[in-house]
This record gives C-alpha cells, sequence and structure tokens, in this order.
C-alpha cells in the first residue's frame, strides 16, 4: 500500500535532524571559563558543560574539589539541580519538580530527567508548550517533521514519551545510538550538565555583562545581562565591524578605534563610543543585528556597552567579538531518496508504516533548495507477496526477486513536487497476508510482501528539456525494496556508542576510564532484551598493551537491548578498535562470535597531548571546532593539537577552481574544510602539517597547513 502526504511522526533514523536546534547557547563568554573541578581533565568530552553549568550556580560539585561527572544522578540531586536551573532560566520551579521533590539516592532515569528538562521549556519559553493530554509540543514542529525515538515510544507513556522526542527537536537529547533513547538507563553527572546547559540555550540565561553569539547567515544577537543573569533593558549598545582579512588594521597603537576603517552597524556613525544614537536592548535584554556587509572570507564584529560618553580605549580588550563567514542558499546538484527504516533493520513488520524522503541536495551533501519552477519526481511503487519456510529468509541478502510463478503485484504512480525547503515525503505499509499462519520458525512459513519503490525526475535542475529519461541518473538510490515480514525477532546487529570521540591516553604507569553503550536489534531494528554481549579490543599502533583482561565476562542487554560497559584503560596514545561479540555464557573463556554487520567496530582515539614541535604531521582523526581541537594520527599514536585565532592558517586544494595551493585562510574557514572532509559518510582523509607549535606559550603562533586529499 502506498500513500502520499504527512506522517503523523516519523522514527529517528541517521539521516534525522532536530527542527528546531537553538541558534545561540547559554555557554558563551565568562561560562566558558575552568571551574577547576580536579577530576574534569582538559580532555572530558563534556567538559564545558560541566563548567557552564557551575558558571551558572546550578552545580557546585561535592564541595572537595571534585564533580564526579561518572557517577550517576541521584533523585535528590536532580531536584537540586533542576530548582537552580529553574531560577537561571526563569521557570518556576515548583512546576518542574513539584512532585517529583522527593529525597533519595535511587539513580534519575534518562526518562525522568527529559521529562522534567521538558517542563523547565514548557515555563521558561514559547517554544515549548503542553497538549489538552499532557503532552509536550514543540513551536513549528507537527506531522512528519516530529520525530520519536523507536524505544521511547515502545516502552514510556505519551507524556514522557513527548518529553524525548520534545527534547531531541530542540537539540537538547541526542540519544544513545541507533535511533534509541535508552530511557530507563542512568545518568550521569556529566551527561546531566550536557542535557540542562543545551536547555538553557533555549532560555533567556546568558552570563552577566555583554556577550555576543552569530545567530544566522550575517546575524549577531547582543545580549546583557546582570549578575543574577537577568536581562537588562534599554543598555546602549555600540556595534563596529570590518573584514576578517583586514582585521589587523582596527585599532590604533595606541588601542583606540580606527575609524576609517570600520564599519558602524544600526546605523551609528559615532563609532567607538556610547552615545544617545546608539540603539538599546530590549526588554529581554537583547538585540538582533543584521550585518550590512559580509565580506568574502569573513567579517569580524565587536559589541559593547558603557555609560554615555565611554569610549574604546584598549583595542578591543574586553569587547565582544564574533567572526561571520559569507554564506549563500545551497543549489541544487541531485536529489537524494532515503527512509526512515532503522539502521541496521534489513526487514520492516507487517502492519507498520515506511517514510521515504526525496530531498535536494547539493555541494558537499548539503540540503538544498528547489531551483525557479521547482523539482517534480514521479514514483513508481511495486507490491508483491509470496509464502517460504522461515529457514530460507536468509537476512544477509536483501529480497528482490519473485521467487513464485504464481505471486500478483500491484503498481501504482504518483508524481510528486518538492516542498520550498526542497523535499516531498511518501510512506509504504503492508498488511500480514495471512495472519492465521501461526509463523512457526522451525515447521511453519512466513510471508513476505517486498514494496519496491522507483523514483525518477521529472523536472528540475537536472532534466535536459524533451528528455523523459534525463533525470534518471540525477537520483541518488532512487530504487530500493523494503521487505515486509512475520518472521521471528533475531539478534541480527550490534552498534557501540563511545561517551567521548576522544579521550586523554593515561600517563605512563597510570590509567583512564571509558564507557561505551553496546545495543543490539533484531531484523526490525528492534532493541534485543537480555543478550549476552562481551568485548573485544586491539590497538594500533603496532606494541601497544593491549589489556585483553579487560572484558571478562558477558553483560546482559537492558529492555532496550542496550547494556553500559565501562573498563579502565592503562596503555599508552593509540587507536583502540572495539569489537562486540555475542557470548554463550557468562563466564571467562566464553565462546565469542563476532557481530558481522558493517561498521559495528567503533575507533577510540587514546590521544597524548602534543606538547611542542617544529614540524607534526599526519591524517586529522576527529575535528571538535567547538574546543579548538584537533586529534592527529602519528607513527606514535593519536595527538591532541590546539588552535586558536592567534594562529595562521593555510589550505591546499587542487581540486578547487582555481586550485589552491598554500593559501591564507581564516579560523572560521579552516574549520569549514575539516566540517566537509568526511561528509556523507565518507572516509576522513585531510592531512594537517603543524609547525612552531607550543603548547605552553599562549602567545604562541603556531602554523596549520592543510591540505585536502
Amino acid at each position: 500500500l502506498f500513500a502520499v502526504g504527512a506522517a503523523p511522526a516519523a522514527a529517528l533514523d541517521e539521516d534525522s535532524k532536530p527542527n528546531a536546534e537553538a541558534a545561540t547557547s547559554a555557554c558563551v563568554g565568562d561560562a566558558t571559563g575552568d571551574m577547576m573541578f580536579s577530576d574534569v581533565s582538559e580532555m572530558n568530552a563534556l567538559r564545558a558543560e560541566i563548567n557552564c553549568l557551575a558558571y551558572y550556580g546550578v552545580t557546585v560539585g561535592y564541595g572537595d574539589g571534585n564533580f564526579g561527572p561518572n557517577d550517576d544522578v541521584t533523585r535528590g540531586q536532580m531536584v537540586l539541580f533542576m530548582e537552580r536551573a529553574a531560577a537561571v532560566a526563569g521557570a518556576d520551579a515548583e512546576a518542574v519538580v513539584g512532585d517529583f521533590a522527593e529525597t533519595g539516592s535511587d539513580p534519575v532515569t534518562r526518562a525522568d530527567m527529559a521529562l522534567l528538562i521538558a517542563r523547565l521549556l514548557d515555563s521558561a519559553t514559547e517554544t515549548v508548550d503542553t497538549a489538552g493530554d499532557g503532552t509536550f509540543t514543540v513551536d513549528g514542529v507537527t506531522g512528519d517533521d516530529w520525530d520519536y525515538f523507536a524505544d521511547s515510544r515502545n516502552t514510556q507513556n505519551r507524556v514522557k514519551d513527548s518529553a524525548a522526542s520534545a527534547l531531541y527537536e530542540l537539540g537538547v537529547a541526542k540519544g544513545t545510538g541507533m535511533g534509541y533513547f535508552s530511557p530507563a538507563a542512568s545518568v550521569s553527572r556529566a551527561e546531566m550538565a550536557a542535557f540542562i546547559t543545551r536547555a538553557l540555550a533555549h532560555t533567556s540565561a546568558r552570563p552577566a555583562g555583554l556577550t555576543m553569539q552569530s545567530s544566522g547567515p550575517g546575524v549577531v544577537l547582543v545580549s546583557v545581562r546582570d549578575a543574577n543573569f537577568h536581562p537588562v533593558a534599554n543598555a546602549p549598545i555600540d556595534i563596529f565591524s570590518i573584514a576578517s582579512s583586514k582585521v589587523d588594521e582596527a585599532f590604533n597603537e595606541d588601542g583606540s578605534c580606527n575609524t576609517p576603517r570600520l564599519t558602524g552597524e544600526q546605523g551609528n556613525t559615532e563609532l567607538c563610543e556610547i552615545n544617545v544614537l546608539d540603539d538599546g536592548s530590549g526588554l529581554d535584554g537583547d538585540l538582533m543585528v543584521t550585518v550590512q556587509t559580509v565580506h568574502e572570507g569573513g567579517t569580524t564584529v565587536w559589541a559593547w556597552t558603557g555609560e554615555t560618553g565611554d569610549e574604546v580605549e584598549d583595542g578591543g580588550e574586553g569587547l565582544a567579538m564574533v567572526e561571520l563567514t559569507e554564506t549563500a542558499p545551497v543549489s541544487a546538484l541531485n536529489a537524494k531518496v532515503t527512509t526512515d527504516m532503522a539502521r541496521g533493520a534489513n526487514r520492516a513488520a507487517f502492519g507498520s508504516t515506511i517514510t521515504a524522503t526525496i530531498q535536494l541536495v547539493g555541494a558537499e551533501g548539503a540540503d538544498a533548495i528547489p531551483p525557479e519552477g521547482g523539482a517534480s519526481y514521479r514514483v513508481f511503487v511495486r507490491t508483491e507477496a509470496d509464502a517460504l519456510n522461515a529457514a530460507s529468509d536468509d537476512l544477509d541478502t536483501e529480497v528482490t526477486a519473485v521467487s513464485d510463478s504464481s505471486t500478483t503485484a500491484t503498481v501504482t504512480r504518483h508524481t510528486l513536487n518538492v516542498d520550498a525547503s526542497g523535499k516531498v515525503t511518501f510512506t509504504m505499509t503492508a498488511v500480514d497476508p495471512d495472519p492465521n499462519n501461526d509463523d512457526d520458525p522451525e515447521t511453519g512459513s512466513v510471508e513476505r510482501v517486498r514494496v519496491t519503490y522507483t523514483v525518477t525526475q521529472l523536472s528540475g535542475p537536472f532534466a535536459t528539456p524533451g528528455d523523459s529519461t534525463s533525470g534518471q541518473a540525477t537520483v541518488t538510490d532512487g530504487t530500493g525494496t523494503i521487505t515486509f515480514s512475520d518472521a521471528p525477532s533475531v539478534h541480527r546487529n550490534a552498534a557501540i556508542t563511545p561517551t567521548a570521540d576522544y579521550l586523554a591516553a593515561p600517563r605512563s604507569g597510570g590509567s583512564a576510564s571509558n564507557v561505551v553503550t553496546v545495543t543490539v536489534t533484531d531484523q526490525y531494528g528492534k532493541g534485543v532484551r537480555g543478550h549476552l554481549v562481551r568485548l573485544s579490543s586491539a590497538h594500533a599502533p603496532a606494541g601497544t598493551p593491549a589489556n585483553t583482561s579487560r572484558f571478562p565476562v558477558a553483560r546482559r542487554t537492558d529492555s532496550n537491548g542496550s547494556v553500559r560497559i565501562g573498563y579502565s584503560y592503562t596503555g599508552g596514545a593509540s587507536v583502540e578498535t572495539l569489537t562486540p561479540n555475542t557470548a554463550t555464557d557468562t563466564t571467562d573463556g566464553a565462546t565469542l562470535t563476532a557481530f558481522t554487520n558493517t561498521g559495528v567496530t567503533k575507533a577510540v582515539y587514546w590521544a597524548a597531548t602534543l606538547m611542542a614541535a617544529d614540524l607534526a604531521s599526519g591524517v586529522v582523526l576527529v575535528i571538535d571546532a567547538e574546543r579548538n581541537t584537533l586529534i592527529v594520527g602519528s607513527s606514535d599514536g593519536p595527538q591532541l593539537v590546539r588552535y586558536d585565532d592567534n594562529d595562521q592558517f593555510t589550505v591546499s586544494d587542487s581540486s578547487a577552481t582555481p586550485a589552491l595551493t598554500d593559501a591564507p585562510i581564516t579560523m572560521a574557514r579552516f574549520e569549514q574544510y575539516l566540517a566537509a572532509d568526511g561528509a556523507n559518510n565518507t572516509a576522513r582523509n585531510d592531512a594537517v602539517v603543524v609547525s612552531s607549535y607550543d603548547v605552553t606559550d599562549a602567545g604562541d603562533v603556531s602554523r596549520f597547513a592543510l591540505t585536502i586529499n
């Protein structure tokens, strides 16, 4: 069966994206400072979130200098965290934790935390609201744009399930991998910091004083808050800018503004002075500014506030600053077709609905807008059914051919037009042709219904006028088959989700801890409960100690098919490859059989901090733009390298037109190049050469030479 139009909701998959992420953050300016928790190292993936939470006074740690990032959050602690967060966000604490206000050492579940944070945002913002049945809604996110976690939908009541979905759409909840939320799992204190700080981004919470952030292409948001983080209205704000390539010309040698070189924003011609012509902050303490010109190569913008008559005298010291990069709408080069089949699934259960999306894409796989005149596609859907012995239902081979000559098929055809965002959806489903079949996996048979779709282009920017077949080649993955079945569930795939992309390698003789989540799913993409899992580990470079005893026993998955596995690492800098295996029992030396699904292994980068180098080079393994950090491969294992806007950046890209050879670029452009590599699930292959590097010297000017491969 085939239907066109919006589905009521869509299960999360690897192509899903939040629809209402915050454009700005609460963790800027002074909120990025180090709060000096002794057990939160610079390599902790959630260090910034922990420091930000402490800045706002939501946490003070344990009072002994420790935070306990890996400790579970108890119910009593959660009440305190949410009451303090409510005060910062301007929410009603009673509405948030009123019926939850109980002490105790029992761990809080992810479902409970999602519920309390959704209540916080309902009280503090107009973005989140509640419907008549108590479920949460997000402004502007409806129909097939509303995503849900499969395990939450299957195990939680409507209110808690909607809370998890709302937090996903807001970019607050990321899930635990493979479209799962793990609602029954506990929450570490570090994860709690991430949840709350991402939620605060949607509220009025901003650091004391003046901060500025980019809130969209060519747009900056200036915020002014008092010492209690409350909005300050009518604060005069002076804003000025210059092309980033000329940023060294912005100030004179005495620290005053070089006004002939600067551009005043908001129509104020009295630059670098607070006066009556300056625009003021609104009642919400914010001022949104559209920058007049975003130059090729970027524009640097400054903002500040003060008393009437104050002038800039110190060369920008203490002023808020942000760099904007030139952006433009993405033009379509082709179209891709994706479905919301659960990741790793190769069967759909009878009665379920699969949504397919046709999306225009441009360079580097970015979503694109339609051309003038739109873009149209013809969709053919062929439905055919047969029965076979359950033992012959090979899950490793997708069914594409009709094996029974008596099988009949139905074909439907529809024409679809993409919307203004460059996408259109259609849905597919199938019912069990013989619901009375006992589906005995030993002696009976199972039914399969194969729904094959084919998408071809009718019009758009890629078709040749008068040639009805020219668009066929421009549709990526335009043909696919969804096999609906009633076969019994069997474990099929596994996935590993690490807590962080990289971790600090312990010093010689020391150890470091890591936690990963392994999720086991069946052929339908649903979690398999009670399955035994044991990890194995391999290391590179050769000779790295392997710690083979770190995983002595197998562990069972929970009701969501997941299990958290913690272990202690005692090696040096290395790339550790973790592989999940099934086990026949839980004793030492249990027989292990590795899962065979593609991508099941996960690399954990145990990185050493590069201290100083005249010349360090290697492939970029990880780019962490939020922390200005690269993990670079080397013969000695992964190396952590930091950069800032005081450094110099060049790029060599032979594929560019014209080709680039050691062309100077800004730090923002450097990060854009790195983010583009590895897009669309391609392997990261950029190489970087770092010279004149000294991590101990804050004034060091390092050179980063990037080669695009």
